[in-house]
């Protein structure tokens, strides 16, 4: 599939929703949206923002215009939009906005993601971020190699000593090496494992004297989220470089129980909330606390968007509604079937298992995060019962 195929089958998933919620148009101004609707193209300056520099407007006839200021124009169609056959409505930078651009063009019931213009349907457009073509599920399978080398990358360069910090610095240097953005490098050592779910690497403050960085001595906990063409593939590992509290070693292979349970119960036309309930009695089964999930969310659905949607309780979200192939068809004559990609993440205290990976639309599994290289966790002997899943054990063990 070319890119501009892959974007026609994208505009035809945006002019779906248009039609089937009575709007004449939308505006893209995020960052995952703008990728979503245009199969992987950039709309960002700044990465540390959801919203990018420029828009993508997209009328329900199917119409998509570059919506922006003079600055983005000149990069944006020369190597973004500009092949894909995309018009332009641009503006002096100083002089308006996109959404007061489309506003004074177009009529009907304008919406946008970003609230900039009518109503705000991002999560309205949350199940388009999820859908992906066999060409999208192909990058899935490089993108997550790339993810799975660059963590290997940086637990075989960490020793007893190494600074949280120090850590983080290799984990996103062996991302960008690999051409892909790291928005997310969270690592945690030892005695700060049990106390967050989400711990962002302790760095020295710009006029602290002392260092006041964590090092490692016993374990460490490496997360990774790469993207790449507006995908994101998310992982975490361990790495034990000197003696690890009693109870870990077997409280990361329940947990990695918890995660196989989540994935076999990933199938086509269950509900995220079906997934959900399984997570729940898994925990309860495999030994943790029955409200171990309320410290942390265990992940969902990936795609263009680190998780376009998460599990929680009774959550309808429907896994691979074939409705959307059966849109594309009516609106733009082809053939396609779409995957989903998943990221469950179940932890508890000083443990957390997370892979990504596909499920096809023949309701085959692949996860494409795999580090081989790393001992296997032993599922069977955890679940008591044989299973198709594997996860990856500690490194240095």
């Amino acid at each position: 599939m070319t890119d501009v195929e892959l974007f026609r089958v994208r505009i035809a998933l945006v002019q779906a929703f248009l039609i089937d919620h009575d709007y004449d148009g939308v505006l893209l101004s995020r960052v995952d949206n703008f990728a979503m609707a245009t199969g992987g193209k950039r709309n960002y300056v700044y990465v540390a923002s959801d919203l990018g520099a420029c828009s993508l407007f997209v009328t329900k006839e199917g119409v998509a215009y570059y919506v922006g200021n003079n600055i983005e124009e000149t990069r944006v169609m020369a190597e973004e939009l500009g092949p894909l056959g995309c018009e332009v409505r641009k503006f002096l930078w100083f002089e308006t906005t996109a959404a007061e651009v489309v506003q004074s063009e177009f009529s009907g019931v304008l919406v946008s993601d970003d609230g900039s213009l009518g109503k705000n349907v991002n999560d309205e457009m949350a199940y388009l971020r999820a859908l992906l073509t066999p060409a999208e599920c192909e990058k899935y399978r490089r993108l997550g190699r790339l993810a799975a080398e660059a963590v290997m990358a940086t637990l075989n360069s960490i020793d007893a000593g190494q600074t949280e910090a120090d850590i983080a610095a290799r984990l996103i240097a062996e991302g960008a090496k690999r051409r892909g953005i790291v928005p997310i490098s969270l690592i945690a050592a030892d005695d700060r494992l049990p106390f967050h779910r989400h711990p962002i690497p302790t760095e020295r403050q710009l006029l602290a004297e002392e260092s006041g960085e964590a090092v490692v001595r016993g374990y460490v906990m490496v997360v990774l989220c790469l993207i790449k063409e507006g995908l994101v593939a998310s992982m975490t590992r361990f790495k034990r470089v000197g003696d690890v509290p009693e109870g870990i070693p077997n409280a990361y292979h329940r947990i990695c129980g918890v995660d196989a349970v989540m994935q076999e119960a990933s199938e086509p036309g269950r509900t995220l909330g079906d997934v959900f309930a399984a997570c729940q009695q898994a925990y309860a089964g495999l030994g943790f606390p029955a409200n171990e999930w309320h410290h942390h969310h265990q992940g969902g659905t990936g795609g263009y968007a680190g998780r376009t949607c998460k599990a929680t309780p009774g959550e309808r979200f429907p896994i691979l509604d074939g409705t959307w192939s059966r849109r594309v068809k009516e609106i733009a004559g082809i053939d396609v079937e779409f995957g989903h990609s998943f990221a469950w993440n179940p932890s508890s205290v000083g443990v957390k298992s997370e892979d990504t990976f596909l499920l096809l639309p023949d309701g085959s599994k692949e996860i494409v995060t795999r580090t081989p290289e790393l001992p296997t966790v032993d599922l069977a002997a955890v679940l008591g019962r044989a299973t198709m899943v594997v996860k990856s054990g500690m490194a240095g063990v």
